[in-house]
């Protein structure tokens, strides 16, 4: 689900966003356990990945989308492996921690994060297993 962003807008989750630009989108997952975590989406990288929308807006204004693009790389950090931080693509620290997923798009290094556990298995489709 996704609503415009209004220009400035920040989300945080465990890091902060950049502040919003005109046409940026705010990308609601829909994920209970993780209580619908909001993220902000830039205008271009919401073009290459979502296509819709798919139905009208809900009460709040969100609106479906259907995720598109190219298959994801990913791992599960591993126990051994233990937390560590590294450099989100927006310039803020990353805690991984077990279980959570680095998901890394193929055609932009740079665009390498972390999906908490109960996110990615809640709002991923795992259409090859990491090896």
């Amino acid at each position: 689900m996704t609503i415009i962003a209004a220009e400035g807008e920040r989300r945080e989750t465990e890091t902060q966003s950049p502040p919003a630009q005109e046409g940026d989108m705010v990308v609601r997952n829909r994920c209970p356990e993780t209580g619908n975590e909001e993220i902000l989406v830039t205008a271009a990288k919401f073009q290459e990945r979502y296509e819709g929308p798919t139905g009208p807006a809900d009460a709040n204004g969100y609106r479906a989308y259907r995720p598109r693009g190219v298959e994801m790389q990913y791992f599960i950090v591993r126990d051994v492996d233990g937390s560590f931080t590294f450099e989100a693509p927006w310039g803020e620290p990353m805690i991984a921690r077990p279980g959570d997923a680095i998901v890394r798009n193929p055609n932009d290094p740079k665009d390498t994060y972390r999906i908490a556990a109960a996110a990615f298995a809640c709002t991923y489709e795992i259409v090859r297993p990491a090896q």
